[in-house]
């Protein structure tokens, strides 16, 4: 007997669920995935009939061939996907095409081995923290798998009788899947973190948790007049900050991303531009001088893996330090790095007490003259736009006039998210003079014209403004819903200085944090840690973990040293201050709490194995068999208290438990004749000790 039925099942139902996250990750669109379980649902029905007949080999060379039209199709398709979704079309045919040709017993392993590769090419391009419970439950599945095979191939060697056959699948199994999972789980940890990583963290698909590749604003070459209105639709975290101490007085957390020159038809972009590369001082400790001065405090940002490669920095930063890559910094004062990147950014940035523009003058190499286009550039400024910015402006200095056209855009125009429609061939001139009503990058947009048309040099700028603090991790969060367009003008008195014409009903601020918010931080909190230390943990942090442990050891080294009078030998520091011969710590200069919460399971998982060690090579004894008797006996309804007499709970479990009657005595008497007589049990006595603990145990359980 092969119970083929029993293992068709059970390969039916693990198939079914192996490709459930590929959806959620855009790997394979809904309908694919619902084709592919319809498939698996037949299969199911079909194989619980147990017919004789299956797909024979014909029958699946046929069907291979009928796919190839489709596999070209999907393959000439690469220029607007990755190759990994048409791979996995064509893994989901193949699992529902060998579900149905299940005839041999290689045949099933086959399967096993197609849907293990569906459950890898899932769990690969997931990046959302409830994949763990997919994980936990997929694993689960197949320890099952894997018990109930043994089982059936035991059945079907086994030459008992029928009934004695099917007892051997009666075995429970819970208790072992339990323990297994567990076990599997926690033996991943270490795994995970010591398995060497040759490249950086790499995940093609997207989710929703900041490990995906994404956007934000000031991170493209080119802004329209709703990107930014688009962006503060969604609540996405896009950077969290740590200060140092109190926050500075006045400060707003306004951190700029990008800056942009030329307007039109709707639309700004860059100008080419110069960058010059940002060098480390030593002077300042190595870090990155991006103006002069010295800090009066320190951030420490921690920027969402990007497609782009412009850093955020506060209005006032004048120094960047911390484990960066190569910085270079453009014209326009915007800061970036040499190419985009899949990870986390950490950085720390030192502030002035004021905004302090790093922007070049707008002056040509001549000196006296103003750079040709660029932030004089009038595209997009019509005769009506000139002759209101000259009204409003009035006269004065450059300041004075600038800050009239900010008043006057802030005190007669409306802001509002929710404007739709067409804007027309001049969409800010619509907006200046017919609906007078839209978001910031019409305000921003709107004032960088003005100030050109009267000879004031401006650019549009955008970034993030304001946040909210979060108590469970001592950060400000920043989220997408925080983006920001404002104005940089330059006035020949204070150099390029800030403007924002949106009212200030429209801008971002520094929210306060109520009950609703409280929650939706603590599920940040859980996102930022998977996204951090799962998926863009790299090679980098695992040398900090070790480094840490090296310190670790060092320090209980001459911990007992100094007690044995030798002293502790101090670790050798490099003249930079940095420890040698290791990476520096993460920004904050404090070693995570993580690889301590990393090393939890490590410990209790030997904890456990050692006491499990223990007790199976200490001897059984009459009273662990008398007590563990009295437990089970328990649970399954006798009442048992402490002071019961031995002979009286024998016989009170002979009159509920008649099954059990005998085992019990049996363990009951070595129990007495070991404690109250004082007679040492012979191997044989505990030999079948055990065995009667056990039988009656397993009686109980039955009964119970």
């Amino acid at each position: 007997m092969t119970f083929g039925r029993e293992k068709r099942l059970l390969l039916g139902w693990l198939a079914l669920v192996a490709p459930i996250p590929l959806p959620f990750n855009g790997i394979t669109s809904w309908p694919a995935v619902a084709a592919y379980m319809v498939g698996c649902v037949l299969f199911l029905r079909r194989a619980a009939r147990d017919p004789d007949q299956w797909l024979p080999t014909w029958g699946m060379n046929l069907l291979a061939v009928a796919y190839v039209p489709y596999l070209v199709f999907d393959l000439g398709g690469l220029a607007y996907k990755p190759l990994v979704v048409p791979v996995t079309h064509l893994l989901l045919y193949t699992v529902v095409v060998k579900l149905f040709s299940l005839r041999r017993e290689r045949d099933k392993w086959h399967t096993a081995v197609a849907v293990f590769f569906l459950f890898l090419t899932a769990m690969g391009t997931s990046v959302h923290p409830t994949v763990v419970l997919y994980l936990i439950g997929f694993i689960g599945l197949t320890l099952l798998l894997f018990a109930r095979f043994a089982q059936l191939h035991l059945m079907a060697a086994f030459g008992g009788t029928e009934e004695q056959r099917r007892s051997l699948l009666a075995v429970p199994v819970g208790r072992f899947l339990v323990l297994a999972t567990v076990a599997t789980m926690v033996l991943a940890v270490p795994l995970f973190a010591f398995l060497p990583r040759i490249e950086s963290p790499f995940v093609p698909g997207r989710g929703a948790g900041l490990g995906t590749l994404g956007s934000a604003t000031g991170f493209s070459d080119v802004v329209t007049l709703d990107t930014i209105g688009a962006i503060r639709q969604t609540r996405e975290v896009a950077m969290r900050l740590r200060y140092e101490g109190d926050m500075p007085p006045g400060h707003e957390l306004r951190y700029k991303g990008g800056a942009f020159d030329i307007y039109k038809d709707g639309s700004w972009r860059r100008l080419p531009s110069h960058p010059r590369m940002l060098r480390r001082s030593r002077s300042t400790d190595g870090a990155m001088v991006l103006a002069a001065g010295t800090p009066v405090a320190w951030v420490d940002v921690f920027l969402r893996p990007v497609t782009g490669t412009n850093v955020l920095l506060p209005t006032e930063a004048i120094r960047i330090a911390g484990n960066v890559p190569p910085l270079e910094i453009d014209d326009r004062g915007v800061v970036r790095r040499g190419r985009g990147s899949s990870t986390a950014l950490e950085y720390r940035v030192g502030m002035a007490d004021r905004p302090t523009s790093t922007a070049l003058p707008p002056y040509g190499p001549e000196g006296g003259r103003y750079r040709e286009g660029g932030t004089l550039d009038l595209s997009g400024v019509t005769p009506r736009i000139a002759a209101l910015a000259a009204e409003v402006a009035g006269d004065g200095s450059a300041e004075e006039r600038a800050r009239r056209i900010e008043r006057f855009l802030i005190n007669e125009l409306d802001y509002s998210l929710e404007f739709s429609g067409d804007r027309g061939d001049e969409p800010l001139e619509n907006f200046l003079f017919e609906s007078r009503t839209g978001h910031c990058e019409y305000f921003a947009s709107a004032m960088v014209l003005m100030l050109r048309s009267v000879g004031i040099p401006a650019r549009l700028v955008t970034g993030f403004l304001g946040g909210e603090y979060s108590p469970l991790e001592g950060h400000y969060i920043v989220r997408q819903s925080n983006a920001h367009a404002w104005v940089e003008g330059y006035l020949p008195e204070t150099g390029w200085t800030t403007f924002d014409p949106t009212p200030p009903t429209g801008r971002p601020t520094l929210a306060e944090t109520d009950v609703i918010q409280l929650f939706a931080q603590a599920w940040d909190f859980v996102v930022f840690r998977w996204d951090r230390y799962v998926l863009t943990y790299g090679f980098g942090d695992q040398m900090q973990v070790l480094f840490f442990l090296r310190r670790a050891w060092l320090g209980v080294r001459g911990w007992f040293k100094g007690r044995d009078g030798q002293g502790s030998t101090p670790e050798p520091v490099a003249p930079d201050g940095a420890v040698a011969d290791g990476p520096a710590l993460p920004a904050g200069g404090e070693m995570p709490v993580w690889p301590w919460l990393l090393a939890i399971p490590v410990v209790v998982l030997i904890a456990v194995l050692v006491v499990v060690w223990a007790r199976s090579r200490r001897p059984l004894t009459g009273t662990d068999a008398y007590r563990r008797l009295r437990r089970t006996a328990g649970r399954a309804g006798l009442p048992v208290t402490a002071a019961d007499p031995p002979l009286d709970f024998a016989k009170r479990l002979a009159e509920r438990f008649p099954g059990a009657a005998s085992p019990g005595a049996e363990v009951v008497g070595l129990y007495v004749r070991e404690s109250w007589a004082e007679v040492r049990l012979m191997d044989e006595e505990r030999a079948r000790l055990g065995e009667a603990l056990e039988e009656a145990v397993s009686l109980l359980k039955k009964a119970g």
